[in-house]
């Protein structure tokens, strides 16, 4: 079974050895924001993580909500690594044999869902018998949750680092560009971070 995870995000995919490794040289090419070591770094975790269920046995299907004694997010420093995400909503779509039989009942949890927002409005599952490309069975996990705090936060931090360097700020205010503009979406990008944290 191959698993393709999408989170708005984050960058999880597992379509295959083959295939996830030339997504991964693509998405997080030398010519990318990354350095070349960073870009390794980010490559082994992601193959370790998405590819250790050939040493484990199998992929551990099970969904499992927050740890009771777990701090919310919120409260949380963003230089953890953090063990849950509050989701705002989650998409499963199961393709190929079998898919009926798929048990997906743990992603109906409330603790994996933000209060404002009944289970039965946040999860959804399409299943069809159609295979994707040549796998037998294929699942896939679209999911608008808090896992793309950290990234977009060192996104951010980076930015905040170029502008305050005036690094490349001439070639936006050639073309009408002003410096405004760049503090007007640093606001709203640290807004969108504050209100993930805090779901």
């Amino acid at each position: 079974m191959s698993i393709v995870t999408v989170q708005l995000g984050q960058c999880g995919n597992q379509i295959g050895f083959e295939v996830f490794d030339a997504l991964l040289r693509d998405s997080h090419s030398s010519q990318g924001l990354c350095s070349k070591r960073e870009n390794e770094a980010y490559q082994t975790s992601c193959k370790e993580r998405f590819f250790s269920e050939e040493e484990n046995g199998g992929i551990d299907w099970q969904v499992r909500p927050p740890l009771s004694g777990l701090p919310p997010l919120g409260k949380m420093s963003l230089s953890k690594d953090l063990h849950f995400n509050t989701s705002i909503a989650n998409l499963v779509i199961l393709r190929g044999k079998d898919v009926q039989s798929a048990d997906v009942e743990g992603f109906k949890d409330p603790a994996l869902y933000t209060s404002w927002l009944e289970p039965v409005n946040a999860f959804n599952v399409w299943k069809t018998q159609r295979a994707f490309s040549k796998y037998e069975k294929s699942a896939v996990l679209v999911s608008n949750s808090q896992f793309l705090v950290k990234p977009l936060d060192m996104i951010v931090k980076k930015a905040w680092n170029m502008f305050a360097s005036k690094a490349y700020i001439h070639q936006y205010t050639k073309f009408g560009i002003e410096e405004e503009d760049f503090l007007d979406s640093f606001t709203l990008l640290e807004q969108v971070i504050a209100s993930y944290c805090n779901l």
